[in-house]
């Protein structure tokens, strides 16, 4: 049964590095497709600074870090608990 149990570490790198991944992707594709409002609509969650500016990316970056490792922490606890039920 420990066995079953989420690893915080692991899960919150896990986490932050796959947002983290999908807004380097989302500003791709916003800087190829600049008409295409879907990537526009997921950059703009975490940064209020124009789509393609050097400032998006790196608030981007950093607030999915962030956003990643409470996600992860929230997440691991509740799963953690359950599994312990």
């Amino acid at each position: 049964m420990e066995n079953s149990k989420l690893n915080l570490v692991a899960f919150g790198w896990a986490l932050s590095g796959a947002l983290v991944v999908l807004l380097v992707l989302c500003e791709a594709a916003a800087m190829i497709l600049p008409g295409w409002q879907l990537a526009h609509n997921w950059l703009m969650l975490f940064s209020t600074a124009e789509v393609g500016s050097f400032r998006n990316l790196i608030e981007g970056i950093v607030f999915s870090a962030v956003f990643g490792w409470i996600t992860a922490a929230v997440l691991v606890s509740i799963y953690n608990r359950l599994v312990r039920s």
